[in-house]
């Protein structure tokens, strides 16, 4: 009889074994990371945007000039003259140093056109040399005539004008403020015509996002700047006529309320 029950009683024991695991796993909570940390069926997800427009204060005028020949010393000699020409015709215009930044140099070797038949020969029958520059104005003005002595000095490579907002700081915090106002409207309306009230703000996070965390826009603050052209034809008399234009930054938020 007493072996009897110390088997009944280890029965009993493992068997407790294999049902409590088993239960406790039910009892572990998953956490999404990154994920709010939400009400399972009383809040809402409001995304906000905001936008604010300013004038540009500062141009951007770039111009390159490509030089080739047979040794790599003839292309770096004549694009180094090409580009001595284009910053004396700079600085006659009162252009200063500060204002110049040499933006790219590039020396590549020059190979024959690729022949279907035979594949792409490796003979270097040449070199490339280019030297782009990039000139910032304060006064937008002035950026056509930048443009006109870069193109009539040499600059045969990507000649461009494009407009920025040199300190967006104070901009960027008044299109986030838009765009806080903005979720904060749209969450009352949807809120209001559901039969509920906003509560408690649970997350802000910036940019656009989904409730699972996962993020469907990255961008956060951006701002929207002329886009460069291609290079231009050569510039009609009297000059290069130049208009900057509005631009606009802005801001998205995605804020979760819960609801009362």
């Amino acid at each position: 009889m007493a072996i009897g029950r110390k088997i009944v009683l280890v029965g009993a024991a493992l068997a407790l074994c294999a049902v409590v695991p088993a239960q406790a796993a039910k009892q572990i909570p998953v956490t999404v990371e990154g994920a709010p940390q939400l009400a399972p069926d009383r809040y809402v997800l409001m995304v906000g945007e905001g936008r604010v427009t300013a004038m540009p204060d500062t141009a951007i005028v770039t111009g390159g000039v490509i030089t080739k020949a047979r040794t790599a010393g003839d292309a770096l000699h004549d694009n180094n003259e090409a580009m001595a020409k284009v910053l004396a015709a700079l600085k006659a215009l009162g252009v200063t140093d500060k204002q110049i930044a040499t933006s790219r140099i590039q020396f590549q070797p020059v190979y024959p056109p690729y022949d279907p038949k035979s594949g792409q020969s490796t003979k270097v029958i040449g070199y490339q040399v280019s030297n782009s520059v990039r000139v910032t104005l304060s006064d937008l003005g002035r950026a056509g005539d930048v443009l006109d002595a870069l193109i009539e000095n040499g600059a045969n490579e990507s000649a461009t004008i494009g407009f920025e907002i040199k300190d967006q700081s104070a901009l960027e915090e008044k299109a986030r403020a838009e765009a806080s106002r903005d979720a904060f409207r749209r969450a009352l309306v949807y809120a209001k015509e559901v039969g509920a009230e906003l509560g408690a703000v649970r997350s802000i996070r910036e940019g656009y996002h989904s409730d699972s965390g996962a993020d469907y826009d990255t961008v956060t603050v951006t701002s929207a700047r002329a886009a460069y052209a291609p290079p231009p034809p050569p510039p009609p008399p009297p000059g290069t006529m130049v208009q900057a234009g509005e631009q606009t930054i802005s801001a998205t938020v995605t804020v979760v309320w819960a609801l009362k």
